[in-house]
């Protein structure tokens, strides 16, 4: 159910941060932090049994995120929750829990997101892809065919022809520089670096710890999680 790399985590006496998303997309998050902050303890929790989000109901998004929050605080006893996933971030009660982090969208921007997000930010503009996140699941490794997939969608969307737009998929954040190739004179930003920014992580173990637990046993995506991280190294 579980993989680590790095350190085991056994009961320490430092915080512990809690990443949810439907599946690999979260990892351009937990990237970004390890980036900041070189060490800390992570438990990255990937719904792979109902990936991807992007398709569901907005009722049922938002209890299946409320579950996996409370089980994550009363099974791994997590400090921080970051909801890694711009779509259940549209859904997800920011009052209820304390120390939760989620996506928020801005007015007189360009998202580029999921079907549901646009659904959910009706006010806002935003331009959806119905498949792209899971090709990047299924594709993540394949660069010959995740080039395609991502050229084929900038030419449908006519991103290239934006001046800016920002990412509002941490899928499609993963992908970012070849968004960028297809992209060239348009400035894209990650919707997760402003999440990031805000976020104030203290009393963070001195060493790397991540464990990898997935809603349904699959060697694959672990693997895919797996050489994600390692590839920030």
């Amino acid at each position: 159910m579980a993989k680590s790399i790095n350190n085991v985590m056994q009961n320490c006496k430092n915080h512990t941060i809690g990443i949810i998303d439907s599946g690999i997309g979260g990892v351009s998050i937990l990237k970004q932090l390890i980036e900041k902050y070189k060490s800390g303890n992570y438990i990255y929790f990937a719904d792979n049994l109902f990936m991807p989000y992007g398709n569901k109901n907005s009722n049922w998004l938002k209890k299946r995120i409320n579950y996996i929050v409370e089980h994550l605080i009363n099974n791994y006893d997590v400090d921080c929750i970051i909801v890694a996933c711009n779509t259940a971030s549209t859904v997800i009660d920011k009052k209820k829990y304390t120390n939760l982090h989620a996506m928020t969208f801005e007015e007189n921007q360009i998202y580029f997101g999921t079907e549901l997000t646009k659904r959910n930010l009706l006010s806002k503009n935003v331009i959806s892809d119905k498949l792209l996140a899971k090709m990047i699941e299924k594709h993540i490794l394949d660069n010959s065919k995740i080039n395609t997939i991502v050229r084929r969608c900038v030419q449908k969307h006519h991103l290239n022809e934006l001046k800016h737009y920002i990412l509002g998929c941490t899928h499609y954040e993963l992908l970012k520089p070849i968004f960028e190739k297809f992209c060239p004179n348009t400035k894209i930003i990650n919707n997760s670096s402003f999440l990031i920014k805000d976020i104030k992580l203290v009393d963070l173990s001195k060493d790397l710890n991540i464990v990898i637990v997935t809603s349904k046993k699959s060697n694959s995506i672990e693997s895919k999680i797996l050489k994600l991280i390692k590839n920030n190294d």
